[in-house]
């Protein structure tokens, strides 16, 4: 399972796969946790579509604190979670990329 650490972190992530219409997002969230490489390459993808959702601006979370202090907590979580579960390559490889 993501360990997020504040509650609202998978509010913020379904918030920005919402907005990003990220179907798949959106089921990866809804279990907790990926299955395949190719699960944990579209959720390292979809943080770094979700930063750059937010350096637009025009985000109404909802919750208190603005975007980019939910997507540093995210990067934790996310990162920390794709890591540990064994796909330390992917996550790495999208950060290179970004």
């Amino acid at each position: 399972m993501i360990p997020y650490k504040y509650p609202e972190e998978k509010t913020v992530a379904i918030t920005f796969a919402l907005l990003l219409n990220d179907e798949t997002t959106m089921a990866i969230l809804a279990k907790g946790f990926v299955i395949s490489t190719d699960e944990a390459i579209h959720l390292s993808q979809f943080f770094w579509r979700m930063i750059e959702r937010s350096i637009e601006g025009n985000i109404q979370l909802p919750c208190e604190g603005n975007s980019e202090y939910w997507t540093e907590k995210l990067y934790n979580s996310i990162g920390g979670y794709l890591e540990k579960a064994g796909y330390a390559a992917e996550w790495n490889e999208e950060i290179d990329k970004a």
